[in-house]
């Protein structure tokens, strides 16, 4: 049997599975799915093209699809570990962690040497907060394979948990010895060093990173924070792209843990201030991430678009189903080619990427028509630990005095509706601060 390709060129059924795989790993995760599709409509039992579809649903936000066409790959080919692996990372990063253990447990029944399901089910336990139980399942993928430098890191990272410090950096190291450019162990490792007030150890950890990677914007970035040189205003694109396209998938649930309260208090301030929702307004999501503000929205919006750096990120929104339209760009260029076209502006955890504001914020004031609102949030800093405003902290994120956000507010041509301090998250089981500010365009 024969299909036609998005090329136009006949293939055999096997050629356009090859073909829809290539589509898959060079990231044309619509190209890859639409193939996919085209090779069940004409062998719909086909484990395979379920399987991959599947898993490019779930890279495209279609948590609950893509579980099922997994299951139905499982269901025609019980035998299938690969099916079983990729469901459980699926499951993982839906928070069904039980389940995903479940999954990995198979794939160890069906591969007992697999060196990978163990660090699968190691991520699955530690995430269950099972930290002893993850740390022998890593152990176990460690002996099975002495050079899975990612088992060595997630080993390190437990063990960081646990305070045995010296232990895990010696994890670290080895990770690094085995995969020179684990950008992971490299970033926990500084980060394990500072927290231990070892700052010098942790500067001269992300100045070996960029030897290895002289253009790796997350060192770059992590290197500026933690030695304090060479500060940039804001984030770059590509730091920004490169962390949360890698935090994507699992986004939502790490935030969950973190009891993660910015969209929360986001939409609380939208109810307070505009009152019932008329689904009436054009509403901007700046910097919407995987779409958490996004439902609460769509009750006030007669258009709603929501605006990230990261594909990944977008690719989870989209998978929410409520937003009109959605954009890849960067913030500040985005609202000032959106001249008076909106009528309220959120921004949830976005301005921590943000050093000084005050071109974001003069770009926002743009973008609102009169009496528009803008709504967001910053981390709080204390005068005496910001004297210039904002500072940049080693976990790579700012934060800014409540006098810096009412001056740059004002100088943006906003009136200042309210900002109050709340609690935005937990760090290191520390609240972290915050301000929610609400702000207004004057009615021209």
């Amino acid at each position: 049997m024969k299909k036609r390709s998005r090329k136009s060129v006949e293939m055999t059924l096997p050629e356009a599975l090859a073909y829809a795989v290539k589509l898959h790993q060079d990231r044309d995760l619509k190209g890859a799915e639409e193939l996919y599709r085209l090779i069940l409509k004409a062998r719909p039992s086909h484990p395979d093209a379920l399987h991959y579809l599947g898993v490019v649903s779930h890279q495209l936000g279609k948590g609950p699809e893509s579980a099922e066409l997994i299951r139905r790959a499982i269901e025609l080919q019980p035998g299938y570990a690969d099916a079983y692996n990729n469901l459980g990372n699926v499951l993982k990063e839906q928070g069904m962690l039980a389940e995903a253990e479940r999954m990995y447990r198979k794939v160890i029944e069906l591969r007992p040497e697999s060196a990978e399901a163990y660090n699968n089910l190691g991520v699955a336990l530690k995430e269950q907060q099972r930290f002893q139980e993850a740390l022998e399942a890593y152990r176990q993928a460690i002996a099975l394979n002495p050079a899975h430098a990612d088992a060595w890191h997630n080993m390190g990272n437990i063990l960081k948990k646990q305070g045995n410090l010296e232990d895990a950096l010696t994890a670290y190291r080895q990770a690094i010895l085995l995969k020179p450019r684990h950008a992971d162990a490299y970033k926990n490792m500084g980060r394990a060093l500072y927290a231990a007030r070892r700052v010098k150890e942790a500067v001269e950890v992300y100045q070996q990173w960029l030897k290895q990677d002289p253009d790796n914007p997350v060192a770059q970035h992590m290197l500026a924070a933690s030695s304090g040189e060479a500060v940039p205003e804001r984030a770059s694109d590509e730091y920004v792209q490169q962390v949360f396209d890698k935090f994507s998938g699992s986004f939502d649930e790490v935030l969950k843990g973190l009891e993660y309260r910015a969209p929360q208090l986001i939409a609380e301030a939208v109810e307070q201030t505009l009152g019932a929702p008329t689904a009436t307004l054009d509403v901007i999501d700046a910097g919407c991430g995987t779409g958490l503000c996004g439902p609460h929205l769509k009750q006030y919006a007669g258009h709603l678009v929501g605006v990230d750096l990261s594909p990944g990120m977008l690719a989870k929104a989209s998978g929410r189903g409520v937003y009109d339209d959605l954009v890849y760009s960067e913030l500040t260029a985005f609202l000032s080619s959106r001249h008076a076209a909106c009528d309220l502006i959120v921004s949830a955890d976005t301005l921590c990427y943000f050093g000084t504001l005050d071109a974001v914020l003069r770009a926002a004031a743009g973008a609102l028509r009169g009496d528009g609102r803008l709504m967001f949030t910053v981390e709080h800093a204390s005068q005496e630990d910001a004297p210039k405003g904002f500072r940049i902290h080693p976990h790579g994120r700012y934060s800014h005095t409540e006098r810096y956000v009412r001056d740059m507010v004002g100088q943006a041509g906003l009136s200042l509706t309210s900002i109050r301090e709340e609690v935005l998250r937990k760090e290191g089981d520390k609240p972290v601060a915050g301000l929610v500010v609400v702000a207004h365009k004057p009615d021209d």
